[in-house]
């Protein structure tokens, strides 16, 4: 509309903002701008989260050239001054891509959009990637084996490993764990957590098998039950490409484990208030 990009929804017509039109319609590494604007938005924030993980890779890469050069005996100061210059551009551009994608998100959630892509992407968004007060985190796959022997199979190599049905999806997603370079640009495709579940404990968990990253264990539930675990399970798969799926998850499964742990609630009756001495005559119950 005269220039400017807006998202239909419905009756509305919201204006994309300045910043994040420019790249939607300049930026050469995505696709043709296309009448989905939910597709194109979400392929733009799995973008911008590639970006950012490609500058800390750089920063990264760039600290370790500065601190081995300045601790050589005669550090090459050419050397070293391309170094930090690469280490500030680095920052510059981390900073550039996670306030864009920040500002795209807010820009979407704005929108409340009713239902669709973008409304399962709000509610993602929405989640807090902090790991959630019930989950207990193993930061490796030995503990978690060696605390309780039963969660272990031996492998064909002698090797223990979880010994756990994981046909719950792949790819799992939880924010700062998404940005794997290798999932290049697929929004729906970037997770890197496996859903599981344990027979021999009746132990629903998720497991982090990320490139470069070290394997991490999330003891999600216990005392479930195979098929109760399997239809809390079924239910949750069809979320794993939101954003945040992994949280969402994890709130389910101990929701799920609350229910069947609560007491029945027993109905207040006349009976009871008798039973402490109210008489059954009194007109106001307390």
């Amino acid at each position: 509309m005269e220039g400017q990009l807006m998202v239909l929804l419905g009756h509305r017509a919201d204006p994309v903002p300045q910043t994040i039109g420019d790249r939607l319609v300049r930026d050469e590494t995505l696709q043709v701008l296309t009448a989905d604007a939910a597709n194109d938005l979400l392929l733009l924030e799995a973008t911008l989260r590639r970006e950012s993980a490609e500058a800390l890779d750089r920063i990264d890469d760039a600290q370790r050239r500065i601190t081995t050069i300045r601790s050589a005996t005669k550090p090459d100061v050419d050397e070293l001054e391309r170094a930090v210059d690469e280490h500030t551009e680095s920052v510059r551009e981390l900073e550039n891509a996670r306030a864009l994608a920040e500002d795209l998100r807010e820009f979407v959630i704005g929108l409340d959009p009713p239902s669709g892509p973008l409304r399962a992407a709000v509610d993602g968004w929405r989640l807090s990637p902090d790991v959630p007060a019930q989950v207990v985190v193993f930061d490796n796959e030995t503990t978690f084996l060696t605390l309780d022997p039963r969660r272990a199979t031996a492998t064909s190599l002698g090797v223990s490993a979880l010994n756990g049905v994981e046909e719950w999806g792949w790819a799992w997603r939880r924010d700062g764990d998404d940005d794997d370079l290798s999932s290049a640009l697929q929004p729906d495709r970037c997770g890197q957590w496996v859903l599981g579940y344990l027979l021999a404990t009746e132990e629903i968990y998720a497991v982090l098998r990320g490139v470069r990253v070290p394997t991490r264990i999330w003891l999600l539930g216990r005392n479930f039950a195979r098929d109760t675990a399997h239809a809390v399970l079924d239910e949750l798969a069809p979320r794993m490409a939101h954003p945040n799926s992994l949280i969402a998850a994890a709130r389910k499964v101990h929701a799920a484990s609350l229910w069947r742990t609560r007491e029945p609630t027993v109905p207040l009756t006349e009976s009871m208030f008798w039973d402490v001495g109210v008489p059954a005559d009194e007109g106001d119950l307390r």
